[in-house]
């Protein structure tokens, strides 16, 4: 992905450490949310529904973040729950780490993106502690069966 990226003009504008750095929040939060999405195909009854639920999980967090729009453009609500999803976390840290902020863009408000490697961490062990046991758990039991 980074290959493409580079090959249609993304470019990391910082040190190799925080590129590394940048890569490594990526992946860390990546791994953790495959223990979710790991559940949700154990806990499915076929590849569809696993595609469909998967859809439902992903679409507000992906959609409703900084990934794609300036949170300014989002409504109150909106905004509070993009500014506190981890998703914008991961966006707002891999773009300071890469050195991608793009020009003019106001400070954020809240602490989540004041401290995005923190708050995405934090999400990323969370999301471990409660569902490597669930998974783990649940794979159990379809095995068993």
């Amino acid at each position: 992905m980074s290959l493409t990226g580079l090959v249609v003009g993304w470019r990391i504008r910082t040190s190799v450490l925080e590129a590394l750095g940048g890569f490594l929040i990526l992946l860390t939060f990546a791994y953790a949310f495959s223990w979710v999405m790991a559940m949700v195909g154990l806990l499915a009854p076929s590849p569809e529904v696993v595609n469909n639920a998967a859809f439902v999980v992903i679409f507000p967090l992906t959609f409703v973040a900084n990934t794609f729009v300036p949170l300014s453009t989002l409504a109150g609500p909106l905004r509070t729950f993009a500014e506190w999803n981890p998703v914008s976390a991961v966006t707002q840290s891999a773009r300071q780490l890469f050195g991608n902020i793009p020009p003019g863009t106001n400070p954020p408000h809240s602490w989540a993106l004041q401290h995005p490697a923190t708050y995405t961490l934090v999400w990323a062990l969370a999301i471990l502690v409660i569902f490597v046991p669930l998974t783990t758990r649940q794979f159990r039991r379809s095995v068993s069966r």
